[in-house]
């Protein structure tokens, strides 16, 4: 593993910068803040959004294709040598990126109060969203390299619990407080309140001062012939290509049908504002915070092994709401379940993508394994959505439970017992 922290970059560490040599500040409350507001929109979109259409007669189909604008999530890899290669300037080099793309994020998402009619518009709709993760995923190659860049091997399973618990706080927002401004307020009000959100982290970027590589970054081409590196480390080609995917893909399955199963079943808007955005936020936010320590101590095979099996018997207890029954208290402990041991099993897959990032290229490697994850849940996701509009809920929500099962054996299988894969 790298160690992130035994370089200082004799320019970021100048003193115009206006930091004293002593003790440096903990990254963790930027970290957070740069995760909250990267999913603020994903959680709008895939999850207010959803409802709002669904509700307003769209077919699962439909919102199916809409899904798949995410897919550039997926493609990060093949601009994110970009970030790691241009950028370095006096104000450091991935915060010098963050500095124009957390701005970007925000003009981007108020592009969406133009698209007033979203259900009589898909096509723009799926123009603006596509844009919109552009940005969003550049954002997110930068703070994957800030991140690892401020960690070291103590610090990584905390890090990534507390940027896991910052997505899926930033997930349940974009899903919570945005449908309800929208529910009382309107479209427009509640397009400026994600972009104004969107601009949290920018006091803290102005304040940071970032760490310097290990080793100097590759040339573009040098960086591009090396896109699959990580894959090439020992075991990195069964564990990127095969045993992370799947496991991921598996155990986050069901997370695509949820709202509009919800919706189906005859919640409202505010309902599941308040239960998407506010309830689920504290029992997926806990996991991933509780899950590095347990890596430590029981190994990163137990922990798949536990976090996946959770989550299988969890969308099991979905079935009643597949059916059209989703009585309150039931749902929301079934729901709790589902989305802490999804965050958790999370977690420790990016704890361990983390480790295996090289620090001369720590975005690129992080970012390509992340987006084989990606491809493959969202792939996995939008076919299963489209399925359920002919085979209906219970029998796709059947293999969901299957997949996870079927994802947390090859974890359990092919990940050596101990702290790596």
């Amino acid at each position: 593993m790298t160690d992130h922290t035994a370089v200082i970059d004799p320019v970021e560490a100048s003193p115009h910068q206006g930091r004293s040599a002593g003790r440096e500040p903990s990254p963790l409350p930027l970290v957070t803040s740069l995760y909250v507001t990267q999913y603020l929109g994903v959680g709008f979109v895939y999850v207010g959004l959803t409802a709002m259409l669904r509700q307003q007669g769209v077919s699962l189909e439909s919102l199916a294709a809409v899904s798949l604008a995410g897919v550039m999530w997926a493609l990060k890899p093949l601009w994110a040598p970009l970030v790691d290669r241009y950028g370095h300037t006096s104000a450091g080099h991935y915060r010098t990126w963050l500095l124009v793309m957390q701005p970007l994020l925000a003009l981007t998402g108020l592009a969406l109060v133009t698209v007033r009619e979203p259900e009589r518009h898909l096509g723009l709709l799926g123009a603006v969203i596509a844009v919109y993760t552009f940005v969003s995923a550049t954002q997110d190659i930068a703070a994957d390299g800030l991140t690892a860049r401020a960690v070291d091997d103590r610090t990584r399973p905390l890090a990534n619990g507390v940027a896991n618990a910052a997505q899926w706080l930033g997930n349940v927002l974009g899903g919570g407080v945005i449908v309800l401004v929208h529910a009382h307020l309107g479209w427009i009000p509640a397009m400026l309140t994600l972009t104004a959100l969107s601009l949290m982290p920018l006091p803290m970027l102005l304040r940071h001062r970032e760490r310097g590589a290990d080793a100097p970054a590759p040339r573009l081409g040098q960086a591009y012939a090396q896109l699959g590196g990580v894959f090439r480390q020992p075991g990195g080609m069964r564990w990127g290509l095969v045993v992370m995917p799947l496991f991921l893909a598996g155990t986050t399955s069901a997370y695509g049908l949820l709202t509009p199963m919800l919706t189906d079943a005859g919640w409202s808007l505010t309902r599941l504002g308040w239960v998407m955005g506010f309830f689920l936020v504290a029992p997926a936010a806990l996991a991933s915070l509780a899950v590095g320590p347990c890596v430590h101590r029981y190994g990163a095979r137990a922990c798949l092994l536990v976090t996946g099996l959770v989550d299988a018997l969890a969308i099991v207890a979905l079935l009643p709401t597949a059916t059209g029954h989703a009585p309150l208290v039931p749902t929301l402990v079934a729901l709790a379940v589902y989305v802490a041991a999804m965050a958790a099993s999370s977690t420790v897959v990016y704890s361990e993508n983390m480790a295996r990032a090289r620090s001369a290229s720590a975005a690129t490697d992080f970012t390509t394994l992340a987006a084989v994850a990606m491809l493959a849940s969202y792939l996995l996701g939008a076919a299963l959505l489209a399925a359920a509009g002919s085979l209906g809920y219970p029998a796709v929500l059947g293999v969901c439970a299957v997949l996870a099962l079927v994802g947390t054996a090859a974890a359990a299988t092919r990940v050596r017992a101990g702290a790596g894969a």
